[in-house]
């Protein structure tokens, strides 16, 4: 059986992108992973990616702190 996207989580998140508020996902789920960059990129919104490990990536649009210590960059 193929996996698919929940439709109810893409909803959220392009509820989330439109009402301007951070985006801080982790998943395995490559194609959830996939399908939010490429709509993040579509709409111009700088963004990280991050492989945490195992398989999980995670994807931020707070491009200005350290993911690990919270600190400030640059």
């Amino acid at each position: 059986m193929a996996k698919v996207i929940n439709s109810d989580w893409q909803k959220g998140m392009i509820s989330k992108i439109n009402a301007h508020q951070p985006i801080d996902v982790s998943s395995g789920f490559a194609k959830g992973i996939t399908w939010l960059v490429e709509v993040l990129t579509r709409r111009d919104i700088p963004f990280a990616l991050y492989n945490v490990g195992a398989g999980v990536k995670r994807v931020t649009t707070d491009t200005t702190k350290c993911p690990c210590c919270k600190r400030v960059l640059g």
